[in-house]
């Protein structure tokens, strides 16, 4: 067998058996000259025993792992489904083709995935360009009285649908260069409403029109408010005429910021049956829709009469009253927009009227973002290599992006758009307490708000050799933050769900994530990744800036430990593909067009990836004895193995004397329930309970396994309070964790910073970004996972202490989703004071109308 391996430093070399354990691959001469450490990763100071030293692209990982990965994907992949469906998605957008953001990444890899399952799947889209791969199938439909044209692409076993009309075509690709929705984010254009309803009717049209057209026996997946038209017009002009009386309709939502909410005097003229207005009745008290009439002024905010309302129309209401499922990207996700007005944006009253929402976790693309096959890494890698790989791959970032190269030096990456919902704001107020008490370095790379791109350029005046920002789109520099860093910082106020945190796991790039939405559902905590708190969706508080300088101080201190280097290995080895997704999917739209009770215990038995086997089994034997206790009408059992008494404040001597073992030994942090928590709405916005936290506990010097635990549980803080961290590592692997609940964090700030209007929502919480761009204002079109959708991840908050306190003696390690496991007593460790960071930017700025899942 020959192999032959090209690298971008230099020339190939060819290998004979190269399936065989004991290959390498030559690696070029300008690589070992380039980097200090060259092939060997510095030897870390807390291990116990020598570190396994192999060559960087040892077994040929760029081949033969190939070979494996992609024989054991076949085989998943062709088994097929026991019953084909007929799939049809309508979205306003399709990766590669038209992407803003996760709905495009959502829409180009999920049909894929249930193609490969055996469904008959098909995508109907707008065609925004000359699509090379799109043949014109003279197909035509008059709507409206204007013509539209139907294009076909068959790719990857999915039948990709365009609807060409002018509409699309030439206003975003004309002469005006515009984006999808908007010439700008925050104006869009005046007759979106129009456009949109002309694409839902064509939409409907295409299920029968074209020659590989489902027919009306069929499932079809709304996405987002633009295709929200489409189970309106089935449900009320359609099927009371007799057509489709078959087809199912579901309604997904990427995310809830963006409803569609035009003036009802533009309704009138869309030809929509009278009926439906009822559907679409809104009002909210924002005087503007942020149209090119009345664009976003983010340096001049129009506010409107207090306590006044005025009536709109809300596209996304309507499809929530129509359809006949609500889907989102997310279990999380769907429990925070269904709780309260402030998460659900205005309309969480209306999903619970619907009946309520499913979520599912989204996948990921594991094709272009994967560091065995990265095109844009020097030295590829995989499960098996990912701590040599990091290592060259920081090396060749730090050198870069001129910062010292030096492995020992634990790197923070952030990736994404510089606006308030990333969290960026409280990320750039963090960094000075953060660079100051660590030796750390950090990279920001993004576009945004202009404020936040002049802050990132500054950093490297303000913290030279240790900090770098870049505002610019680079789909290589991405990649290579992705793979060089250590730690992704990912601080948003709200995410549905976020891809880049799946990315970083795909690369070995430990993860510290805000606990909100799928962040919570993708990211394990103390397993494979960290999880950092709530952070206030409304303010930038000094609160929030120091729980996320205590988290990377917290992460930098875990940097060296094997614990570490578990997370790491635990994070690579995941699934995170559209293979469970998909799986998950095929069940629910099973049971919605059948009725199937199996396809639904399918679905159920389908797991987000912070969900193991031992979560599932206790989560399933804590139901069975509730309904037993029920049943035999008892009072609920008493938890077993509580030992309360273990639970209680160490003396401050004794909490201070335990600083000095912090980087001795891991610790973990895991809040104690499942999902966050919602207390009662307030302007400001929701407030999250905390998760319980105890003291840390000393994790075993080796990788061998984990330390024995006793069991220990710890009542659930106060909300509104961050808690000191938890013991014990999930699944054997823990590191230093930053602390995720509120307890004994500084009590937020009341007041923003000068200038926030104070009558009008914060531009950071989820309710004005849906006042500000509900109409669809999103990046330009044909933007790539790296700097767009996978940009719309934030950062990180970690508990922090206002004053130094003792934490508790004992712990349960939980996961993400909630369940206790027995914890050691800790060490005792004290919270270091701090004071609060100084805020980045102004909350009286508005936020960019530019949003993606």
């Amino acid at each position: 067998m020959h192999i032959t391996s090209a690298t971008s430093l230099g020339p190939t070399c060819t290998l004979r058996n190269a399936v065989q354990p004991n290959q390498r691959l030559c690696v070029p001469y300008s690589l070992i000259c380039r980097f200090p450490s060259g092939i060997r990763p510095a030897e870390s100071a807390s291990s116990s025993k020598p570190r396994r030293y192999v060559h960087a692209l040892r077994k040929c990982t760029a081949q033969h792992r190939i070979v494996r990965s992609e024989a054991a994907s076949f085989t998943e992949e062709t088994t097929k489904a026991a019953n084909p469906l007929r799939i049809v998605f309508v979205s306003a957008e399709v990766g590669p083709w038209s992407k803003t953001g996760g709905l495009g990444d959502v829409v180009g890899g999920l049909p894929i995935a249930l193609a490969q399952r055996g469904h008959n799947v098909l995508t109907i889209a707008p065609r925004y360009d000359q699509y090379a791969d799109a043949w014109d199938t003279s197909v035509t439909r008059n709507i409206d009285g204007q013509e539209v044209r139907y294009f076909h692409t068959k790719k990857n076993g999915v039948d990709r649908v365009w609807i060409d009309n002018d509409a699309f075509l030439a206003k975003v690709w004309g002469k005006t260069g515009g984006k999808l929705y908007g010439q700008r984010s925050g104006s869009d254009y005046s007759d979106n409403q129009k456009r949109f309803v002309l694409f839902n009717k064509a939409a409907i049209e295409a299920l029968t029109a074209l020659p590989f057209s489902p027919g009306e026996d069929c499932v079809v997946v709304a996405n987002d408010w633009h295709t929200a038209m489409f189970p309106v017009l089935l449900k009320d002009q359609y099927q009371p005429n007799g057509q489709f009386s078959k087809t199912k309709v579901a309604f997904c939502v990427h995310n809830i910021a963006y409803q569609g909410r035009f003036w009802e005097e533009q309704f009138e003229s869309l030809q929509v049956p009278s009926a439906s207005k009822s559907k679409f009745a809104f009002e909210d008290g924002n005087p503007r829709v942020y149209d090119e009439t009345e664009p976003d002024t983010a340096d001049k905010p129009v506010l409107g009469d207090k306590g006044r309302k005025y009536k709109k129309v809300n596209w996304m209401k309507a499809a929530f009253l129509s359809a006949d499922k609500l889907l989102t990207v997310s279990p999380t996700y769907a429990t925070e927009i269904a709780a309260n007005e402030s998460q659900g944006v205005e309309l969480d009253g209306v999903i619970r009227q619907a009946g309520g929402v499913e979520g599912i976790v989204n996948g990921m693309d594991t094709t272009d973002w994967s560091p065995n096959v990265d095109k844009f890494l020097d030295v590829k890698y995989d499960a098996d290599t990912v701590d040599e790989g990091k290592v060259l791959a920081k090396e060749a970032l730090q050198a870069e992006l001129g910062l010292p190269v030096d492995a020992s030096v634990p790197l923070f990456g952030y990736i994404g758009r510089l606006e308030e919902q990333k969290g960026v704001d409280i990320l750039l107020a963090a960094l000075p307490k953060a660079l100051q008490s660590s030796n750390i370095q950090v990279a920001i790379l993004g576009t945004g708000k202009k404020e936040m791109e002049r802050e990132i350029m500054m950093l490297e005046d303000q913290f030279p050799d240790a900090a770098k920002g870049i505002a610019e789109f680079s789909t290589p520099l991405a990649h290579q933050i992705i793979a060089g860093s250590d730690f992704l910082m990912i601080p948003s106020r709200f995410e549905p769900c976020g891809l880049v945190q799946l990315h970083a796991m795909q690369y070995g790039t430990v993860p510290l994530v805000a606990t909100t939405g799928g962040l919570v559902d993708t990211v394990k905590d103390g397993v494979t990744g960290f999880h950092l708190g709530k952070m206030d969706t409304d303010k930038l508080l000094d609160s929030d800036a120091e729980a996320v300088a205590q988290g990377m101080i917290r992460a930098a201190n875990a940097f060296s430990t094997p614990a570490f280097q578990e997370m790491r290995h635990k994070a690579i080895a995941q699934d995170l593909s559209w293979l469970k997704p998909a799986r998950k999917w095929e069940a629910v739209l099973e049971g919605l067009l059948t009725g199937s009770s199996e396809a639904k215990d399918r679905g159920a038995a389908v797991r987000t990836p912070v969900q193991t086997p031992e979560h599932v089994a206790r989560s399933e034997k804590t139901a069975a004895l509730r309904e037993e206790a029920k049943a035999a009408a008892r009072s609920p059992r008493e938890p077993e193995n509580v030992d309360t008494s273990a639970v209680k404040s160490k003396p401050p001597a004794a909490a201070a004397a335990g600083t000095a073992t912090s980087r001795a030994g891991p610790t973990v942090s895991s809040p104690s329930r499942t999902g966050p928590t919602v207390s009662s709405p307030s302007r400001a916005g929701p407030a999250a309970s905390s998760p319980s936290r105890a003291a840390p506990a000393a994790s075993s010097p080796t990788r061998a396994g984990p330390a024995t635990r006793s069991p220990a549980q710890v009542p659930k803080s106060t909300a509104g309070a961050r808690a000191p961290p938890s013991s014990a590592s999930a699944d054997g692997g823990g590191a230093t964790a930053p602390t995720s609940a509120a307890a004994g964090r500084p009590a937020p700030t009341t007041g923003s910073k000068p200038g926030a209007p104070t009558s009008s929502p914060s531009p950071r919480s989820p309710t004005a970004q849906a006042q500000k761009a509900t109409n669809g204002s999103r990046p330009k079109a044909g933007s790539s996972d790296a700097a767009k959708s996978s940009t719309s991840v934030g950062s990180a908050g970690s508990a922090v202490a206002s004053k130094p306190k003792a934490a508790s003696a004992a712990a349960p390690n939980a996961s993400a989703q909630g369940e206790a496991k027995p914890a050691a007593a800790a060490a005792p460790k004290a919270a270091s004071a701090a004071a609060p960071a100084k805020p980045a930017s102004s909350a009286g700025s508005s936020s960019s109308g530019s949003k993606t899942n």
